[in-house]
């Protein structure tokens, strides 16, 4: 068992899967592979007023939880959502999405994403 809070860990500007900065985002991995999770990240990320993580998308799907803040989860096909504390957010794996912050103070969440598992 391991049990630590979440200022032990440093924050990170983001960046994307295609190398990417965004500006206004940071990320701290709570639980990886280095803590010897064998299947899923835990990752608390921050989004600051007035900033977005662009459209994109990755293999990993991802299952999101709000802390704090309002954010606009959003899709390459129109569709989109408003999610508020204690709001979830499931992104399918290789859906193209994206994140606005478009609330007053910063958006916090939690997203959980799976390793992805090598056939070979």
């Amino acid at each position: 068992m391991l049990k630590k809070n979440y200022k032990d860990v440093d924050a990170q500007e983001a960046v994307l899967a295609d190398g990417t900065k965004v500006n206004g985002i940071y990320i701290r991995w709570l639980i990886d592979e280095n803590l010897g999770a064998k299947n899923f990240a835990m990752r608390r990320i921050k989004i600051k007023p007035d900033q977005r993580v662009p459209l994109h998308n990755h293999p990993e799907e991802h299952e999101i939880y709000v802390l704090s803040g309002t954010g606009k989860f959003y899709n390459d096909k129109g569709e989109a959502e408003i999610a508020n504390q204690g709001d979830f957010v499931y992104i399918p794996s290789n859906e193209k999405h994206g994140m606005d912050n478009i609330g007053e103070d910063n958006l916090i969440f939690l997203c959980l994403i799976p390793y992805l598992k090598s056939n070979n």
